[in-house]
């Protein structure tokens, strides 16, 4: 006996768990594992899941120190550092009002002694300069001491120096230099007496025209002779520099240019002329208020017609001036 319930059905078949060759040929979809793989138990790579989990464990770190854990105090380390710094910085206020003390309120940089020299000769019988210098000197300290209005004193006092340069010796003592103007020429003072008679006194002069030896003469030097009323005295101008350089040039320049020396120069102060006395044993007129040279020039002109080294003359005046200014007057023996 058949028994007919319905319509058979065909059983479909058992599906079984995919395949490993059916897992390989599926493929990413949009940059994606496909849910069949990153599920699968037996493959051998890290889930997505896991490579995120992974990635933000590495970002996390545990911090080095406990929260709880207490800084630590400075206040031990920093005691030491303040107690040295406030020691030092009384160290060195002890030590430099101590070199301040010693240094401006005591003797031991006081100067108390000095040196005089001239022409590397130390002078100590100038007894009135030795005086001067002492006055500068007293109660001065010398590493403050300014020597300017000591200079300046003794270039007043003593004229017939030109320089004077001072010099410190540690710890009290001052060397001074001192420069003299150079001998510059001999003077010879005519000196008329009350009795009417005329007395010559050699004198020797620097370069400022300032008398600085008497009954003395240098052989090497012009000779000036000049008229006086009376002794001249030391460190007297008989001369001013501008007449002194005048004549000294003028000896040298007539020299040079005609190979006569000069025995000496007759200075006329009123009549301001210089009168060149020559080994010839004739003299040369000069006018003292016009240059040297166009008179010069105009005596070497004149030599074709005036042999000054053969005729017998008595003197050549060259002080004319103006429209005949060429013309040489000269008189003969």
């Amino acid at each position: 006996m058949a028994f007919f319930f319905g319509r058979k059905k065909k059983r479909s078949p058992i599906q079984s768990p995919s395949r490993p060759q059916d897992i390989k040929k599926k493929r990413r979809v949009f940059g994606r594992t496909s849910i069949s793989q990153t599920s699968n138990p037996y493959s051998s790579k890290p889930s997505f899941v896991s490579k995120l989990k992974l990635r933000n464990r590495k970002k996390f770190k545990a911090p080095s120190q406990s929260i709880l854990a207490a800084p630590p105090t400075r206040l031990t380390a920093n005691k030491p550092s303040k107690i040295k710094k406030i020691l030092s910085a009384i160290l060195i206020i002890l030590s430099v009002g101590g070199i301040f003390y010693f240094t401006f309120f005591t003797d031991y940089f006081q100067i108390n002694d000095f040196q005089v020299f001239e022409e590397d000769t130390e002078i100590t019988s100038n007894l009135n300069l030795n005086k001067l210098v002492t006055e500068n000197l007293q109660h001065q300290n010398i590493l403050v001491f300014n020597p300017s209005q000591l200079i300046e004193n003794i270039l007043t006092t003593y004229p017939e120096y030109q320089n004077a340069e001072v010099s410190k010796k540690l710890p009290h003592t001052i060397q001074i230099n001192l420069e003299k103007y150079p001998v510059a020429a001999n003077i010879i003072a005519v000196i008329a007496g009350s009795d009417g008679l005329r007395v010559q006194k050699k004198y020797l002069v620097n370069s400022k025209g300032m008398i600085i030896m008497e009954n003395e003469e240098n052989p090497d030097l012009p000779y000036i002779k000049i008229e006086s009323d009376k002794a001249l005295e030391l460190n007297s101008s008989p001369l001013d520099k501008e007449k002194l350089d005048y004549i000294i040039k003028l000896i040298n320049l007539f020299e040079e240019k005609f190979g006569i020396k000069v025995v000496e120069a007759d200075y006329l102060k009123k009549a301001r002329e210089v009168h060149l006395e020559t080994e010839k044993d004739f003299s040369v007129w000069f006018d003292q208020t016009k240059n040297i040279l166009p008179q010069i020039d105009k005596l070497k002109k004149s030599l074709p017609k005036l042999d000054i080294y053969k005729t017998p003359l008595q003197y050549i005046d060259l002080r004319v001036s103006g429209t005949n200014a060429e013309k040489v007057i000269y008189k003969t023996k």
